[in-house]
């Protein structure tokens, strides 16, 4: 493989400045963004140290120097510097040292305008705003489920919708929480006001405040009057996924908004009011996420007015073969196939497996067998591979269990020995590929990080050279 030419071919593509040095601080890298945001075009940085491009900057102040002498990882760092041709520019920047046997020999930084950064957001946020109705469009009927945990959601949906206390959702990735939360907005009076949803992991903490709350002009530099999202959401509903990702002291502010109802934007001292809904979401247990110091104390506890726990779809078994059936539906359409249903064998495997992926998972496993099926009926080797081969694992399982009379009894707990059956296939595969990761996530045919989830839960380590 040639990395000279992918690392080419990944600079030319990105919209970040990114530019590699030596140990001394001289560029050997630079792409066409850097020269952009920099002011000094290609040929003539080559070469140059890095404080000749940014001369404004100093060995204390210049993250590559930083990175350079100490080693630190610098993420999301927001910076002010005069560029070469003198303009004052601010970016957000992420540097890393690079290790040749254990000693430093460079860095690399990759960098962005923060302007036009938040100029792609606030365009997106607008487009999203005259758009209100198609981005909430889920509604109650679109949560399907015939147990007694889809009833009860249902029933309490209705019975919160029209209140103006926050609410929390909580549950694994894949679970559905965006499917509750717009059924709430939609089932409320705010339904024809905006809703607005922000993941808080998708933005750099550095910048999230001034998207919440709005910037006031000059409050940094090129910083204009401009209204953030939670004004943006005024009179109906604002909906933050993730929020055990924001920064502590930023859900300190956001707890004010919840407790007075109004908001003072960035850099400025007048105080502005705001009815507007707060939802949100993480996807973990909240008390773990107060245990580990990701989320406040104060702030969950007045998020959690009314909770919604959504259940791992392992323990919805009674709703499987429903769920089942309305995506194969769903992709019948959307893909004009005529697909019948499923054999008892994959009924019978979507009972038994674990389902890590929850209700994401299963959907996309029946989008691709829609996709890959010739015959009417989905059978197990029509499931993605990594599906079959987890399978086929469970057939195994059989010999743990012995028979007496009309008694079964299981020695183990069953997800211990689908684990351990997943851990030998997967062990088996790494050893097959010399343990490169890459090549392993290839042959078993999933994502890489969908492989890297499944080693760190099973206790699976590879030396990180191989991967």
């Amino acid at each position: 493989m040639d990395y000279k030419n992918i690392l080419k071919l990944i600079s030319e593509n990105i919209s970040s400045g990114l530019f590699i040095v030596n140990k001394e601080g001289i560029v050997i890298f630079y792409n066409q963004s850097a020269n952009d945001l920099a002011g000094l075009n290609v040929e003539n940085a080559i070469g140059k140290h890095m404080l000749e491009i940014f001369p404004k900057l100093t060995e204390e102040t210049s993250t590559i120097i930083r990175a350079l002498t100490t080693g630190e990882v610098i993420k999301n760092y927001v910076q002010n510097y005069y560029n070469y041709q003198r303009k004052l520019v601010t970016i957000l920047s992420n540097t890393v040292p690079i290790y040749e046997n254990g000693e430093i020999v460079g860095a690399i930084e990759i960098f962005s305008d923060v302007d036009q950064y938040k100029n792609i957001n606030q365009n997106k946020y607008k487009k999203q705003k005259g758009n209100i109705i198609d981005k909430a469009h889920y509604t109650i009927d679109d949560i399907v489920g015939v147990g007694q945990f889809v009833k009860d959601i249902k029933l309490k949906i209705k019975k919160i919708a029209d209140s103006r206390s926050p609410v929390l959702v909580y549950g694994e990735t894949g679970t559905g929480k965006e499917l509750i939360v717009q059924s709430i907005h939609n089932s409320s009076q705010r339904c024809d006001n905006p809703f607005i949803a922000q993941n808080c992991a998708a933005i750099p903490g550095t910048l999230l405040e001034s998207m919440l709350f709005g910037t006031a002009l000059g409050s940094f530099t090129g910083a204009k009057d401009s209204k953030g999202l939670i004004e943006a959401a005024d009179g109906g509903t604002l909906f933050l996924d993730e929020i055990n990702s924001m920064d502590i002291m930023l859900q300190a502010k956001l707890l004010r908004v919840l407790q007075e109802g109004q908001i003072r934007r960035v850099g400025e001292n007048k105080t502005r009011f705001v009815d507007v809904r707060i939802i949100t979401a993480l996807n973990q247990n909240p008390y773990k996420a107060i245990e580990e110091g990701k989320l406040r104390s104060d702030l969950f506890y007045r998020l959690n007015v009314i909770n919604f726990r959504l259940l791992p779809l392992k323990e919805r078994s009674e709703d499987l073969e429903v769920l089942a059936y309305y995506f194969l539906n769903e992709f019948n359409r959307e893909l004009n196939k005529n697909v019948k249903g499923f054999t008892k064998e994959v009924i019978e495997f979507f009972h038994s497996y674990n389902w890590p992926g929850n209700i994401r998972e299963l959907r996309h496993s029946i989008e691709h067998a829609v996709n890959m099926i010739e015959k009417d009926v989905i059978a197990i080797e029509d499931l993605p591979k990594y599906v079959d081969i987890n399978y086929k694992a469970a057939d195994d399982i059989q010999k743990n269990i012995v028979e007496e009379k009309n008694t079964i009894i299981i020695n183990e707990p069953l997800n211990e020995i689908m684990n351990e059956y997943e851990r030998k296939i997967i062990s088996k595969s790494l050893r097959q590929n010399d343990y490169n990761v890459s090549k392993t996530s290839e042959r078993l045919d999933i994502p890489r990080q969908t492989l890297y989830y499944k080693m760190k839960k099973l206790g699976i380590k590879v030396d990180k050279r191989l991967e």
